[in-house]
């Protein structure tokens, strides 16, 4: 029975962290409203679900994306599989979002237990993790770095593995990862061939010709599936577009103000947890405890540091930063963060008294937060989570409108790809520009009324704020 201790006691740390998890994401997750990204891969996987478009050709609309090459369709194939199970649902996201990065937190306990094996901390890691902004809205906003960092994670993970035992099936399996990680978002997954080399340099557990095996065992493992891949399958058609477009981004993309905002923003995601570790290092000075445990784990804390290093220096050689594009490299950080702070909280840890009723309120809290998470995310989940207007009016002018229809909007409006997105994810509408093409109904914003609009259409009266519906008159001809 007291083997099994540790663990029970670990549980209600677990339960606790989802808890605080869920009651920070309860109003966003599944209410109405997603980032125009994280929709647009909502519409791509349903779509492929349903047969428009095909693995290496995801289709969005017949207008916006017919042939979507801006990302490998790995993710979307993966998530075209909950489409088919669950159905069409808006929530088939949500969830799917919320269960990678459930995927991504069950990963990062399994590297703590082979880096920390005699901790019962598993839970440490998570809660810097989760105090990151980046994590909690990545989960409710579907992104494709969710499903990425799963591999780049198991990829670590394998590699890990491997120096206890069955050392090339473990390699092969990393490297495999790197593979699926490369269809899921490119060329930004091969960041963990870098890990052989920090564990090496920091760590100096293994020879350097060791080191340098493992890195090429490990990259052969990843590269030969793939040309196998672009050699025998419809990738090979798909890969050169995608190419362009990618070296396009990194080119011409300017979504930052200078090629350090990334760094900027990584410093943000981690001031959370670095005011948890200050908080623990001075409770540790006022009980004039020694602070030698926390030196020796630097050098490891570095390993995990510098792995989450590697994923971010790349993106300043570039003006296309986001701050989502760190995602794949918070879980190296929380984990080395958990690594300084880790000797710290075990001794806090054995000063517990776990029949205290202190205690007993903390085990109260963790479920009642994961409860309360829960329930409030049900009730939020008729609520908006951003384009309040954008989504009322919608959900008024969709009931005029026939599915997989077309119908046109006003040139000016082309370049609003949230409305493109919301209308495809909800009745696979397309939204022409053209308005030589025929369609009958016209789609406007309200401030971009005309005269000219009104001698061709006319309009149909709908309790709408921004957006109004037109009908295209019978006698009315193209230009």
């Amino acid at each position: 029975m007291e083997d099994d201790r540790p663990t029970i006691k670990g549980t209600y740390f677990y339960i606790a962290i989802a808890g605080i998890f869920m009651l920070i994401i309860c109003h966003s997750w599944l209410s109405d409203g997603m980032f125009m990204d994280g929709t647009i891969y909502a519409i791509l996987s349903r779509n492929m679900a349903n047969g428009l478009g095909t693995f290496w050709q995801p289709h969005m609309t017949d207008t916006f994306f017919p042939a979507f090459f801006e990302h490998p369709p790995l993710a979307f194939g993966i998530e075209s599989i909950f489409f088919r199970i669950l159905g069409d649902s808006r929530f088939v996201e949500r969830f799917y979002s919320l269960l990678t990065i459930v995927i991504t937190g069950m990963i990062i306990v399994s590297i703590w237990k082979l880096i920390v094996k005699k901790s019962s901390g598993g839970w440490l890691p998570l809660l810097f993790w989760i105090t990151m902004p980046t994590v909690t809205w990545t989960s409710v906003n579907h992104m494709l770095e969710n499903t990425l960092t799963i591999f780049i994670c198991l990829s670590v993970l394998f590699h890990l593995k491997s120096q206890l035992s069955n050392r090339i099936l473990y390699l092969c399996l990393a490297g495999s990862m790197l593979s699926l990680g490369f269809l899921t978002k490119g060329f930004v997954a091969f960041t963990p061939l870098a890990f052989p080399f920090f564990l090496w340099l920091f760590k100096g557990k293994n020879r350097f010709l060791y080191m340098v095996s493992d890195t090429l065992i490990i990259l052969i493992s990843a590269v030969l599936p793939l040309i196998l891949l672009f050699l025998f399958t419809g990738a090979g058609e798909f890969l050169p577009k995608y190419i362009e477009m990618a070296f396009n981004k990194i080119s011409k993309g300017v979504t930052a103000d200078s090629r350090f905002y990334i760094v900027y923003r990584l410093v943000m995601e981690l001031l959370p947890a670095v005011g948890i570790i200050l908080v623990i290092l001075f409770y540790r000075w006022i009980k004039k405890l020694p602070f030698n445990e926390i030196r020796s784990g630097l050098r490891h804390a570095s390993v995990y540091s510098s792995l989450g290093l590697a994923g971010i220096l790349p993106i300043l050689t570039t003006m296309d930063q986001s701050t989502y594009f760190l995602l794949l490299s918070l879980p190296f950080f929380a984990i080395s963060l958990a690594l300084i702070v880790n000797p710290s909280v075990e001794i806090l840890l054995e000063r517990i008294d776990h029949n205290s009723t202190g205690y007993r309120l903390f085990k109260f809290f963790g479920v009642a937060a994961l409860s309360a998470g829960i329930i409030l995310s049900v009730y939020f989940s008729k609520d908006f989570n951003r384009d309040e207007n954008m989504l009322t009016d919608m959900r008024v002018i969709l009931v005029h409108l026939k599915e997989n229809s077309t119908i046109n909007i006003l040139p000016e409006m082309y370049n609003d790809w949230s409305l493109h997105t919301y209308y495809a994810r909800y009745k696979n509408i397309s939204l022409d520009p053209d308005l030589n093409n025929s369609h009958e109904f016209l789609l406007i914003r309200t401030s971009l009324n005309s005269d000219t609009i009104n001698n061709r259409f006319e309009r149909i009266d709908l309790k709408t704020t921004e957006y109004e519906l037109f009908r295209r008159k019978i006698n009315d001809t193209p230009e």
